[in-house]
């Protein structure tokens, strides 16, 4: 091993603030590659496909015949489809997906939707909380919290206060026979604290 004195020794001042710069603009990289939830709290990008958000099936991808017509909301996440990345590093990209008869959708919603299967942001819009709650003969969202209605046919139209913003809509297409994000949600997710 070389000393300090020896003329083979690379031990200079110069090396050691080489080495260590090198560390400092590497180090963020070196983060980031091992620090996937940055990449799982981006929004829902064109292209990614709908996976079940919890239960036995967490992380499988969310086909339409998944969906029965008219039944309660399915919880899921937007997927990045090549590197299988679960976007599920904010409660912002948690969407209730459901299905819905196509000639009963206003045209907003219709717009939105494929083949009658539309998703909700999953946090209300008064106060933040989980929209968890299921009306089938209404076909409303409800948020347990205050009550609050959501007209699922009218794209989450406020049908009940005391929200007074409807939810953000999470455009879908299919593709392959796959549930896929068409576009970005079509407003702000979550709400405005007092």
């Amino acid at each position: 091993m070389s000393e300090p004195g020896d003329p083979t020794c690379r031990c200079t001042r110069r090396a050691l603030l080489d080495g260590a710069a090198a560390l400092g603009v590497l180090a963020p990289f070196g983060a980031f590659a091992q620090e996937p939830s940055a990449a799982a709290k981006l929004r829902p990008q064109p292209g990614d496909r709908l996976v079940f958000a919890g239960g036995d099936r967490a992380g499988q991808a969310l086909a339409p015949a998944d969906l029965a017509p008219g039944a309660a909301p399915v919880s899921a996440w937007p997927q990045e489809p090549n590197a299988k990345l679960v976007r599920d590093g904010s409660r912002l990209n948690l969407v209730r997906v459901l299905r819905l008869d196509p000639a009963s959708l206003s045209a907003a919603t219709a717009g939105n939707a494929a083949d009658g299967i539309v998703a909700y942001a999953a946090m209300c819009s008064h106060a933040g909380c989980d929209v968890v709650g299921w009306n089938a003969e209404s076909h409303h969202l409800v948020c347990p919290c205050h009550s609050s209605e959501f007209d699922a046919l009218d794209a989450a139209a406020v049908a009940k206060g005391p929200a007074t913003k409807p939810l953000a809509m999470l455009p879908l297409e299919l593709r392959d026979g796959e549930l896929v994000v068409a576009r970005g949600f079509t407003r702000a997710v979550g709400f405005k604290p007092l």
